[in-house]
């Protein structure tokens, strides 16, 4: 008999009101606040202010000041943010708690500093502390989280597949308590890296909008503390919502384009629903990928028209990102915590500088202002590089 997996526990770090409470983080992103300013590289000053969502460590305390080089800015904003979601879900010490994290770039800072520094890897502490899985095993050293330690790097749905297989692991009965999170920052490999691309914009953040030009990148971390359903209610926990389905697929098509129908996305969505017992006149909200690239937008509506049909038409769909940007492996869990923040208020936040409808991208965006809707269940998308696609589905309990 499957277990349901429930969360209990959330906290996050975005360039929205960094280093505060999730309320003041959904009251900004609900006011549709833009974090996206024009920003120098983080490692290299060469005389250009590129558009990203980036985070001040000055206002954390104990953060870094001034010019002070941010090698550690990927354990900072790990660290506050579960520290956050700890708090939140008041936990037991005694607890064994696993830990499943996506992250897409690692500790890039660091590898960034050696580079410029001209210096080789001359340890195996040196790889270590470089490789992906680094920040992993760090936060589970430091907050005794001895349960299974998995790091998840599926490109942009990193923290979308990080909390599935959590939750997979509660459902299955391999653990009564998982901690599902995403972190990546700003580098000068990844702004570059996409400007190379051409994916980047000069102007705003669009998504879905008819003059869209592509996306700005951003930085964050965010968890959510997953326990088996009895477990929480046995403890009295207050519980944000249920796991109802998950699902990955990939498109098997592109190195870094979508499928232009979207079939990867669509197939997650499909298989989600179907694992979730759901019919898509069940989802009250879409909290989609939405980069303001043309192509990703459009690939993500047709996803959506395909798996949901004429219901697609009738949920409303909003894009974080116009607002925050793209941080990587930390998108899809800040995404899911603002699914599960709307089930919360019932108040849906908006796609933000929504202009011109294109008539290719013809649902409902959520243009411009926050909606006061009735959200019981909702679906978090994502898609990345390498066609990976993901999506869960959560609910009320």
């Amino acid at each position: 008999m499957r277990r349901n997996a429930v969360v209990t526990g959330i906290g996050l770090i975005t360039a929205l009101n960094p280093f505060k409470d999730t309320d003041k983080f959904w009251e900004a992103a609900c006011s549709g606040e833009n974090a996206i300013q024009r920003t120098s590289l983080p490692m290299l000053d060469i005389d250009r202010k590129w558009l990203m969502a980036a985070i001040d460590t000055s206002l954390c305390e104990g953060g870094i000041q001034g010019n002070a080089y941010p090698e550690n800015k990927l354990h900072m904003l790990a660290e506050e943010a579960l520290n956050m979601a700890m708090r939140d879900t008041e936990l037991q010490e005694d607890v064994i708690i696993g830990l499943s994290l996506g992250t897409v770039l690692g500790n890039i800072l660091l590898k960034e500093k050696r580079l410029i520094q001209n210096k080789i890897v001359n340890s195996t502490h040196m790889n270590e502390k470089e490789s992906l899985s680094y920040i992993t095993s760090f936060l589970q050293k430091k907050y005794h989280l001895t349960g299974e330690g998995i790091t998840v790097s599926t490109a942009c749905s990193s923290g979308t597949d990080a909390i599935g297989i959590a939750a997979r692991k509660i459902m299955a009965g391999k653990a009564d308590a998982m901690i599902a999170g995403g972190v990546d920052v700003l580098s000068d490999f990844a702004i570059i890296g996409f400007h190379s691309l051409q994916a980047l914009t000069e102007k705003r953040v669009q998504p879905f909008d008819k003059n869209r030009s592509g996306l700005a990148l951003g930085e964050g971390a965010a968890f959510i503390v997953l326990e088996a359903e009895e477990k929480a209610v046995s403890r009295g926990a207050r519980i944000y919502g249920k796991v109802l389905g998950y699902a990955s697929r990939a498109d098997a098509h592109h190195l870094t384009g979508p499928h232009r129908d979207g079939r990867g996305l669509a197939d997650a969505i499909h298989q989600t629903l179907s694992q979730a017992g759901l019919t898509p006149q069940n989802i009250d909200y879409i909290n989609a990928h939405g980069t303001g690239t043309v192509y990703n937008d459009l690939m993500e509506t047709k996803a959506i028209k395909a798996a949901f049909g004429k219901a697609a038409y009738d949920i409303p769909i909003s894009s974080t990102k116009s607002m925050l940007g793209h941080s990587f492996g930390a998108a899809g869990v800040i995404e899911a915590i603002c699914c599960l923040l709307s089930m919360k208020t019932n108040v849906v936040h908006p796609t933000i500088n929504y202009e011109e409808k294109d008539p290719a991208c013809d649902l409902d965006y959520v243009p411009n202002n926050s909606r006061q809707w009735e959200v019981k269940r909702s679906m978090s998308l994502s898609a990345g590089f390498g066609g990976q696609n993901a999506a869960i589905v959560f609910g009320e309990t």
